[in-house]
């Protein structure tokens, strides 16, 4: 239940375009009950009326039936439009909700998410957020109250009949379904959670689908997921099943309520305390307000896989960023880096990724850190470019700690290329231009000379025009991390950090690329972190890491 409102307080703005729908499903709803209620009423009355010889008003009657008629097919037509309208409203919102609140906890605090799990969560488990409101929300408030409206119609004929038809409505429309569904909690849960392990293991094993096949280990990956799609299929089989009972339980309610209705109706005619037109009028309310039954077997079926969805949504909004953007104060004139004993730990392991660590960097000083893999290096460059705070110690720009500055000063200070970098589903130059979008194309061509990739782009189809693929598979390793020092150098930092920049690039290529970059940013700081010796002759300081300290500080 606590689930349940918290999902509901996300749909407060959207609060004018939920009542409206409601409104018009309840309007249609009964306009549909009255119909069928007054069509009853008045053949039955022209029947009575043709038997005993007497004329009645039928224009008035039959102008209501018309209007009824045409309220139902116009009401039901308008209802699909405002119910998807405010459906699709809530789902855009509460996605790009997550997604905002997705971006201050990437990456440090999405370590432990795959990438097919969050596509899930930003997909699937936001798009089984539709049931909540068009398929559970909406039809049990317009089953509710029109159960009131038809209690309230019969109770003006009579309290027991009315008392007899609410009871079956409520019994097999309601309460059956409900508990039905109550039983089903654990397949709902289940649904969930191997849809999310199915989306998951496509994502992973799509990505890495030539590895797979190159190895030997396509066959066991493909088991994998047929055991997981198996383990869909049952929980959907025995939801379908409970699916099927809930259906033939609503469809029993109206059958039910008409009998009622008849059982108590008839003994009212034969005392004289009902005609036979008001008679045939309340069994056919009664049939036909079992319609407004008819979704919530499905509704309630599908609450608890919405739940268990809304839980994994919840999971991530529930996630303390990193990094806290609190800018108090300016961009210092100075660029001196500086890290006073600085300690940093990653969930989970005992031993510190960073160990009280202080290094001086003064701005202009080219600096490499060396290390084997796990000594720290990245560590070091993830607290520079504040995506982890470190969790003692401080880190100073220009003598102002780097917590007190805005994220956005801060990073377009420090650029990075990262180890691994990214390239989106784009051209060419669209990826370049993410470094500064606002460059020209002279600026743009020297970008690309210093990177090395002057050669590459002229031998393509279609120059900077040419799509990259699906996260740069298009191009080799190599291409792609001299892409991504372009793009930095388009953003012109003051501080430049290349994080094992020669991977992927044979060792010529790799020493005239640091060549040109280096002579770039001469008098501005440069952060080398290699494994490799390319260049280290071009650094001021050697500093070697070790289990997250520091070793040895000296000249290359």
């Amino acid at each position: 239940m606590k689930d349940l409102i918290r999902l509901l307080g996300l749909y407060r703005r959207h609060l004018g375009w939920i009542l409206l729908s409601m409104l018009v499903s309840l309007v249609a709803t009964l306009a549909n009950a009255g119909l069928m209620a007054a069509s009853g009423w008045f053949i039955t009355a022209m029947a009575a009326a043709g038997l005993a010889g007497v004329t009645m008003n039928y224009f008035t009657p039959a102008a209501i039936i018309r209007g009824l008629a045409i309220l139902r097919t116009g009401g039901r037509y308008v209802d699909r439009i405002v119910g998807h309208e405010a459906t699709l409203r809530l789902l855009a919102d509460i996605r790009t909700h997550l997604f905002a609140r997705m971006v201050p906890l990437a990456p440090a605090a999405l370590d432990d998410l795959r990438s097919g799990d969050l596509l899930a969560r930003l997909k699937a488990d936001i798009d089984r957020l539709e049931l909540t409101f068009l398929r559970f929300l909406s039809p049990l408030t317009v089953a509710l109250l029109t159960l009131v409206a038809v209690g309230f119609v019969l109770f003006l004929y009579d309290g027991p009949l009315s008392a007899g038809v609410l009871a079956v409505l409520l019994g097999c429309g309601l309460l059956a379904p409900a508990l039905a569904a109550a039983a089903t909690a654990d397949p709902g849960r289940t649904l969930t959670a191997r849809s999310a392990d199915l989306r998951r293991l496509v994502v992973d094993d799509l990505s890495g689908l030539m590895p797979l096949i190159a190895t030997g280990a396509f066959v066991g990956h493909r088991d994998r997921l047929v055991t997981a799609m198996f383990e869909l299929v049952q929980a959907e089989r025995w939801l379908a099943r409970r699916a099927a009972l809930g259906q033939a339980l609503g469809r029993l309610s109206g059958d039910l309520a008409l009998i009622v209705a008849l059982f108590v109706g008839v003994p009212l005619v034969a005392a004289g305390r009902m005609v036979g037109p008001e008679l045939t009028m309340a069994a056919l309310l009664s049939l036909s307000a079992a319609e407004a039954f008819m979704g919530l077997p499905a509704a309630f079926l599908g609450l608890f896989p919405t739940l268990a969805s809304a839980r994994r949504l919840f999971a991530i909004l529930d996630r303390k960023p990193p990094v806290i953007d609190q800018a108090t104060k300016p961009l210092p004139e100075g660029r001196d880096l500086r890290l006073d004993g600085v300690t940093l730990r990653y969930l989970g392991n005992l031993r510190p990724a960073l160990d009280d660590i202080s290094l001086e960097i003064p701005f202009g000083t080219h600096v490499a850190l060396v290390g084997e893999s796990g000594a720290g290096k990245s560590s070091v460059v993830a607290l520079l470019a504040r995506l982890r705070d470190p969790d003692a110690g401080k880190i100073r720009l220009g003598g102002l700690p780097l917590t007190e500055l805005a994220l956005a000063d801060a990073r377009r200070v420090v650029g990075v290329v990262p180890q691994k970098p990214h390239l989106f589903t784009l051209t060419l130059e669209e990826n370049l231009r993410l470094g500064r979008p606002s460059a020209t194309a002279d600026e743009l061509a020297a970008a690309i000379e210093m990177a090395g990739l002057t050669e590459f782009v002229s031998r393509l189809p279609q120059g900077l025009a040419t799509p990259v693929g699906v996260a740069g598979t298009t191009l080799s390793g190599g291409e792609a991390r001299r892409v991504a020092i372009a793009r930095v150098l388009l953003l012109d930092p003051d501080i430049l950090i290349l994080d094992e920049p020669g991977e992927g690039l044979d060792p010529e290529t790799e020493a005239a690329v640091l060549d040109r970059v280096l002579n770039r940013m001469s008098g501005r700081t440069v952060i080398l972190v290699t494994h490799a010796h390319a260049a280290l002759h071009r650094m001021d300081r050697v500093v070697e890491l070790d289990s997250g300290r520091i070793v040895a500080n000296r000249l290359p």
